[in-house]
């Protein structure tokens, strides 16, 4: 068994992650446009898969220096690539999106598209 402090930990990145998978699933239900949904659903769930992600492997870390066993080893690589395979995806969809919903960057306030500044100060 691991130690009283990784199970702490282990426990903690669990419930992170439920509650930031939760939020991003409220996000979903909630919000009206496409845009608010996406930007929810993208930031909560990336750091709620990030904390389950970390936490398997912590507990698996624990486990492999307590036991020395190699499926541990496999099993911090399998959640590694598990999670290069969904951020990979993610980042596809969410790019998918911001082009079929036309979203471009805003410009900051007082700067024309041609770059110069439109805003004058008072008494110029």
């Amino acid at each position: 068994m691991s130690s009283l402090t990784a199970d702490l930990i282990i426990w903690a990145l669990l419930f992170v992650g439920v509650v930031f998978c939760g939020i991003g699933l409220m996000g979903l239900l909630l919000f009206p446009d496409t845009r608010s949904r996406m930007f929810t659903a993208f930031r909560a769930t990336a750091i709620g898969l990030g904390a389950v992600a970390f936490a398997v492997i912590t507990y698996a870390y624990t486990l492999f220096v307590t036991t020395g066993s190699s499926e541990y080893t496999a099993l911090i690589l399998r959640t590694l690539f598990l999670v290069f395979i969904l951020a990979a995806g993610t980042w596809t969809m969410y790019g998918i999106i911001r082009e079929r919903t036309g979203w471009k960057p805003q410009e900051p306030a007082g700067v024309s598209a041609d770059g110069k500044e439109s805003v004058t100060k008072d008494g110029e």
